[in-house]
């Protein structure tokens, strides 16, 4: 897939970008403020203690204005992409040894 047809799937890959940034997030000790320990009263989006994050829902769950993060994310990446694309890599060493190491495992 190139990236002008990834264009065509920004909300599922925005999905997908939020699923990591949970994982990501829960990982670093937070929960979402409806699983907070101290919660008592206060709406969905309300933080209860400093390990809640408020984003920590559902991408289908989100208030469109946090869903425009992941969406914003997915387009950046893409665009570099397209950049790195389009633009000639200078070669090192590294990069050599790398392309060679591929390749190699490529012919066994």
């Amino acid at each position: 897939m190139d990236t002008d047809s990834l264009e065509n799937h920004i909300e599922s890959l925005s999905r997908e970008v939020h699923n990591a940034w949970w994982e990501e997030k829960k990982m670093q000790g937070f929960h979402p403020p409806l699983l907070c320990k101290k919660y008592k009263i206060g709406g969905k989006f309300t933080k209860h203690c400093p390990e809640c994050h408020t984003d920590m829902y559902l991408y289908g769950e989100l208030p469109e204005n946090v869903k425009e993060y992941d969406r914003v994310t997915v387009l950046a990446v893409l665009k570099a992409i397209r950049r790195l694309e389009n633009k000639p890599q200078p070669t090192t060493n590294k990069s050599l040894n790398w392309i060679k190491r591929v390749k190699h495992f490529f012919t066994r």
